[in-house]
């Protein structure tokens, strides 16, 4: 697992619930596309951290790690908090969806925890009404531990690995 795979499975499922909203909320994430200078129109800003970090190997590849999620959605100010509101709402059906969804066999498992907020905030500098949601994640690499034993010219040979699922499908 590599924190790309991560980010996927923990941005995905919010990058759906704003694309599915009509009309769409444009979605800006960390490092990828820059939120358009003087903008006073709503869109939603997402940043995923890193924290605590288990090593797997002394590869690239990881296998637990804890982090955290921030998403700030953005409206016009100066028209109510209904629209901030609805497009929370959106961000906190996502996250509930991360917090209950079963765990699979194999890939990245990710799981929020303990949902804050929302915040609201309306700065004088800037055109935007403010909500904010946070919440701690988890992200796990699943595989499926297994021993395998094969038995050549009469002598026993143990294999130990992961992923039977994967090794099985290619046979």
């Amino acid at each position: 697992m590599n924190y790309q795979a991560i980010r996927a499975a923990v941005e995905s499922p919010l990058l759906t619930a704003f694309n599915n909203l009509d009309p769409a909320v444009p979605v800006y994430f960390d490092n990828i596309t820059a939120v358009p200078p003087n903008t006073t129109t709503e869109y939603v800003r997402i940043n995923v951290t890193f924290g605590l970090t288990s090593d797997l190997t002394l590869t690239s590849s990881v296998r637990d790690v804890r982090g955290a999620l921030i998403v700030r959605v953005f409206s016009e100010k100066g028209r109510g908090p209904a629209r901030n509101q609805e497009l929370v709402n959106a961000a906190m059906t996502a996250l509930k969806t991360l917090k209950t969804q079963p765990k699979t066999i194999s890939g990245v498992f990710a799981r929020v925890g303990n949902i804050n907020g929302p915040n609201f905030s309306a700065v004088d500098a800037t055109p935007h009404f403010v909500g904010r949601l946070d919440a701690g994640y988890t992200a796990t690499q699943l595989t499926r531990d297994y021993i395998l034993t094969t038995q050549t010219g009469g002598l026993l040979q143990t294999q130990a690995g992961q992923d039977i699922v994967a090794t099985l499908s290619t046979i």
